[in-house]
């Protein structure tokens, strides 16, 4: 196949050999794709500094079946205002892994790939947890797991406490998850969780999560993606 062009984010690296670098990419228009940047390690290289972590690039790259190679490459935004803030780069690498996790590969990902460019922009003006769980969340319903938060799954009931189901992708109330194990949620988390997933991404840079909000919804995102990848 032929030279292609291409702009988007760089989810994650890996060295390789003694001065090559594994590119994990996420594209406009073409997807996730992997590709390997040959001597890109080398002091020397005209690629230094482009394949770092969550920066924005432009990248020419020959296709192939297994691993792409990466020919030239630009920086077109740093984020360097993230990642100087140690809780906005976490967020911002957080949000990466799930991409990288979820997004299947060579497929493009409109939605996605547009939500995560939303999230970087918010990032330095917003609470970083508040705008990370809200954009996984909504990654997760684009890519078709969307989390049932508004009520009792079974019984339709809206007042807590609930647990989380991660195999059933929603939440229960005490009575309908009687034997069932999930993540425990209080009622007002639940509420809070279901209008960061439902709302607009610019309104949620004004929320702000507890520690323990924070800690019980890392909790809960983070077993729900394990059954998904599991099934996967």
């Amino acid at each position: 196949m032929g030279l292609e062009r291409g702009e988007g984010f760089v989810l994650r690296t890996r060295p390789y050999a003694e001065a090559d670098l594994i590119v994990t990419l996420f594209l406009e228009k073409k997807g996730k794709r992997t590709g390997i940047a040959k001597g890109v390690r080398r002091l020397n290289s005209r690629l230094g500094g482009v394949f770092d972590l969550l920066n924005r690039i432009e990248v020419v790259f020959y296709p192939h079946r297994g691993l792409d190679l990466l020919s030239q490459g630009s920086v077109l935004e740093a984020y360097l205002q993230i990642k100087r803030n140690l809780a906005a780069a976490e967020s911002a690498l957080a949000v990466a892994r799930l991409l990288d996790r979820l997004l299947p590969s060579h497929q493009p990902e409109d939605g996605p790939y547009h939500l995560f460019s939303r999230f970087l922009a918010l990032l330095p003006a917003g609470d970083p947890l508040a705008l990370q769980t809200a954009t996984e969340l909504k990654l997760l319903a684009l890519l078709g797991h969307r989390p049932h938060l508004n009520a009792c799954q079974r019984c339709g009931r809206k007042d807590g406490p609930f647990q989380f189901v991660p195999g059933r992708g929603g939440i229960l109330c005490a009575s309908c998850a009687q034997g069932i194990e999930g993540v425990p949620v209080d009622a007002g988390l639940a509420r809070t969780l279901d209008w960061l997933l439902t709302h607009p991404l610019e309104r949620s840079k004004v929320v702000k999560l507890s520690p323990a909000a924070a800690a019980r919804t890392k909790e809960l995102i983070s077993t729900y993606i394990e059954v998904l990848g599991r099934g996967t």
